[in-house]
């Protein structure tokens, strides 16, 4: 995951270098570098599961572990895209409210536990079945249930430990010398006590905001044919950013296209956020938009607020941009958040 880290900043330095170059002005279209995008395979592959989880919610957590798993279990799968559903897999595991509904079986036993001394051993190979524990058998005269007992054959002698003369033997402590009257006692440095960690005041105005997995990427979105990376971060409410604020319950996705001039008044075509809380199941798809209280000069940046609710949600966020200069296809990013 540590190349995905920092993949965003890698490539924000390779789409400026593109942009200030000669050779980006003569060249309309520059080509993407697949070695640049270790997790696009699985950016490609899982974004139209998390719509397709939006549109299915009750089946959300099955549908994005299979796709997942799918990527995971593949030899072929890049390196970057590996990680990346390992990401995804693990946080439907620990982010669904109950996770996937599990056996009946398995419910019961988790409520009664395992029949005493029945429970089975799995034992691992094709053919090999279940191997049941060796039955208690109550010690002669002892009444299963009613008092505490020992399994038959076995000495209370022996149950406990070792017999006190086995024990081995622990030396004696040896007493510290006493000091010399005439000699002045040696005061002993207290240790000096820990610092206290200084709590962080929570500033509203600025609340940690949670980063999409992998930045989008749009071929020849400047003016002279340079390629851009976009970010994507997530805001859980409730907070006072980005203006006007989500607020409890709500999630404010910000999507901004690195080194593009301002957004046009109009956009011609939109970029959406489909989103799905693997927690409750809801599940929506919102607009992003220009908001002139966010870099109005540019770079581009679009927001959306969304209802959510609590819980943990996964989301993908594809579709066009139209800057002043270029009519731009940001290819789909995923991220997975949080609302309290």
């Amino acid at each position: 995951m540590l190349n995905i880290a920092k993949l965003a900043t890698g490539l924000t330095t390779v789409a400026l270098t593109v942009a200030l170059s000669p050779v980006a002005a003569a060249d309309p279209a520059i080509p993407l570098d697949p070695g640049q995008l270790p997790g696009l395979q699985a950016v490609q592959s899982l974004s139209p599961v998390v719509q397709q989880a939006a549109a299915n919610p009750k089946s959300a957590q099955e549908l994005l572990l299979a796709a997942a798993s799918q990527l995971a279990g593949n030899a072929t799968t890049p390196e970057g895209s590996m990680a990346l559903a390992q990401a995804v897999t693990k946080f439907v595991q620990d982010g669904g409210a109950a996770g996937l509904t599990p056996p009946a079986a398995a419910v019961a036993q988790q409520a009664g536990g395992p029949a005493h001394g029945t429970a089975p051993l799995l034992t691992p190979g094709p053919g090999n079945g279940p191997i049941p524990l060796e039955q208690h058998v109550p010690a002669p005269g002892a009444v299963p249930g009613t008092e505490a007992h020992l399994p038959a054959g076995i000495n209370p002698a022996n149950a406990v430990g070792p017999a006190p003369d086995a024990m081995p033997e622990v030396p004696t402590p040896v007493a510290a010398p006493a000091p010399a009257p005439d000699a002045a006692p040696v005061a002993l440095a207290a240790p000096a006590p820990a610092p206290a960690a200084a709590a962080a005041p929570f500033d509203p105005a600025k609340p940690p905001t949670q980063e999409f997995m992998y930045p989008s990427i749009s071929s020849g979105c400047l003016k002279d044919g340079g390629n851009v990376i976009a970010t994507a971060i997530s805001v859980a409410g409730p907070a006072k950013i980005p203006a006007p604020g989500p607020g409890p319950g709500q999630m404010a996705y910000v999507f901004t296209a690195v080194g593009t001039p301002a957004p046009a008044a109009e956009q011609k075509l939109p970029l959406n956020v489909t989103w799905v809380n693997l927690t409750t199941g809801k599940s929506g798809t919102a607009t992003l938009k220009p908001n002139p209280e966010i870099n109005p000069q540019g770079p581009t940046t679009l927001t959306a607020i969304v209802d959510t609710g609590a819980g943990s949600i996964m989301s993908t966020i594809f579709g066009q941009v139209t800057t002043l200069d270029k009519q731009c296809t940001f290819m789909p990013t995923i991220g997975s958040s949080v609302v309290p």
